[in-house]
């Protein structure tokens, strides 16, 4: 190992995650000076791995706020004053700051100044919403039918998102990268612990549902392209390679995977947008293609026919079935009304939409238990205007 330099390198680069100690501990070594010498080993792996996942250098505002929301789902900040949250926070920031300068001495990072990246502007760092949420590229009428009534808002995440946009906006910002060296390490690593780490290349013989699987959850637009160019060259022909994906996607059981596979698919090619307008005549894949180009603004409500607006209904409802469930889909529907969700279901079952075992859910729902559970609202809202008149009659009696 001496005579090897990058494999000294190497060495030293794992020992690095054992270092909280010398790298945070306090006098004698093990005084903690901040919430990171607490969770130092599983914030650090967790800091490069979203380095290497990212596309772009990460600006330190949004890694300072990505960590601070690992300290409060870890320490259980809330009972602290907004002082002492904001010590605390301080230093372990400073903290965090000492570890990146040894990385960056190391030569696993580098940093600069420049403008944050507007994806970084767009993505929100509140927890994540509960309950199923509505597929993208909807029509606006059948969107606003189901929409389900937004959860109350945590005000204090609410003015977070907003400071660190507003930061992120501002000007130049810390812009932090794995170099080479850095980004081989951390593959190596994630290799080790059993995880996924593609290179450009590895998927030339992979068929084609899991080709897309992984270009979908693992790639960048750019590097999903080069891998999908090296698959298709490695078939007899464009035609055929394409023929494969299409398949692949055709007997994908679940409509949103579906969805996504076809957009990660025209994404990466160079006439995505025309192949997906080719397929609004599919037969099995135009419901598909025109979620996607609806949700890419490549296609507007008022170009679709009445059969493609039928098509849409359906596969709205069900990639909506898909993600909640069947309660969730008759709650969403029967939040605005059960005249309205029964013209919904209708028009999906006059669809000629392909998922033929889907529609035949949608049709039991509509059969049974639609109308019970309407019955069962209608009956506790009435013994609710029954409960309010009693009350008004009280009060009048009482004046």
């Amino acid at each position: 190992m001496l005579a090897d330099p990058l494999a000294r390198w190497e060495r030293a680069f794992e020992a690095f995650f054992e270092l909280r100690g010398p790298l945070l501990g306090g006098p004698n070594g093990y005084d903690a000076t901040s919430m990171l010498f607490d969770v130092y080993q599983d914030v650090l792996p967790d800091v490069l791995n979203t380095l290497y996942g990212l596309p772009y250098p990460m600006p330190w505002p949004r890694l300072r706020d990505s960590v601070h929301l690992a300290y409060r789902m870890t320490f259980h900040l809330g009972a602290a004053t907004e002082g002492e949250q904001r010590a605390w926070l301080l230093d372990a920031d400073h903290d965090l700051r000492r570890v990146l300068d040894v990385l960056e001495c190391f030569g696993a990072i580098t940093r600069e100044r420049g403008m944050a990246d507007p994806v970084f502007l767009d993505t929100a760092l509140d927890e994540p919403p509960t309950g199923p949420q509505l597929p993208a590229g909807m029509p606006a009428e059948l969107a606003q039918l189901l929409d389900p009534l937004p959860a109350a808002p945590d005000p204090g995440a609410t003015a977070r998102a907003k400071e660190l946009r507003e930061e992120l906006a501002s000007g130049p910002v810390e812009l932090i990268r794995l170099t080479d060296l850095g980004t081989r390490a951390v593959r190596q690593r994630l290799l080790a612990q059993g995880r996924s780490a593609p290179l450009v290349g590895e998927l030339t013989h992979a068929p084609a549902a899991g080709l897309l699987g992984v270009l979908a959850q693992e790639y960048d637009p750019e590097h999903a392209e080069a891998e999908l160019a090296a698959w298709t060259a490695a078939h007899d022909s464009r035609e055929a390679a394409r023929r494969l994906l299409l398949d692949a996607i055709r007997t994908t059981p679940f409509r949103t995977r579906a969805a996504a596979l076809l957009d990660t698919l025209t994404t990466a090619l160079p006439d995505g947008t025309e192949l997906l307008r080719s397929l609004r005549g599919d037969p099995d894949l135009a419901p598909t293609a025109l979620t996607v180009l609806t949700q890419r603004g490549a296609l507007d409500h008022e170009d679709l026919t009445d059969i493609e607006a039928a098509l849409m209904v359906a596969e709205s409802l069900l990639q909506l079935l898909d993600l909640g469930g069947e309660e969730a889909l008759l709650e969403a529907l029967l939040a605005q009304g059960r005249a309205e969700a029964e013209t919904a279901i209708g028009a999906a079952l006059a669809s000629s939409h392909p998922d033929q075992a889907g529609l035949d859910t949608l049709r039991r729902l509509a059969d049974g238990p639609l109308r019970a559970k309407a019955t069962q609202l209608g009956r506790l809202n009435a013994a609710r205007a029954r409960q309010g008149r009693s009350t008004a009659k009280k009060r009048k009696r009482r004046r």
